[in-house]
């Protein structure tokens, strides 16, 4: 199978490769199958690539890469739509967000967690109570040494429902 996406051309993949999101994304519900893959090789950035939609693609990460005092707690009736069994199982996903030219401010998304069962491939995005939409993905005090070890490099950029 193949997607024809706006960023990355034609991607071809098989059906077992796809995660399926049966309630899609929020604000994005047509979106409900999803290919994910590194941004780049020894990355910690992912692309979270719609396969019914191919103008959409997010940039997500894996949040306990970098808040490794994070827990999040998974409501049963989400465990159960994505038929999780185990806890090995669970893979959880965030949605970064890059601003144009200030990449020392990217956010991620922690309140909007996308919960993955790994076994079957299904997910769901949930919402922590606990946890900011708006996480800073750099501390504050440490932001003027990321610019400078950036400085010249491209940039990573966000895509959401590009026409």
């Amino acid at each position: 199978m193949e997607v024809l996406g706006t960023r990355f051309g034609t991607l071809k993949y098989k059906e077992d490769e796809l995660i399926t999101l049966d309630a899609g994304m929020m604000g994005f519900p047509n979106s409900k199958r999803f290919l994910m893959f590194p941004y780049s090789e020894d990355s910690s950035f992912f692309w979270l690539q719609s396969a019914d939609e191919p103008e959409i693609a997010f940039i997500v990460i894996n949040p306990f890469d970098f808040f490794s005092d994070l827990e999040f707690l998974v409501e049963d009736a989400d465990i159960a739509a994505i038929g999780l069994e185990r806890g090995e199982d669970l893979e959880v996903f965030s949605l970064l967000t890059i601003p144009d030219n200030r990449p020392e401010e990217m956010r991620t998304n922690l309140a909007g967690p996308v919960v993955v069962n790994v076994r079957n491939r299904r997910g769901r995005q949930v919402v922590i109570k606990e946890y900011s939409a708006r996480q800073p993905l750099i501390p504050f005090e440490m932001r003027g040494a990321y610019r400078e070890q950036t400085r010249g490099k491209k940039p990573v950029k966000q895509m959401v429902a590009v026409s």
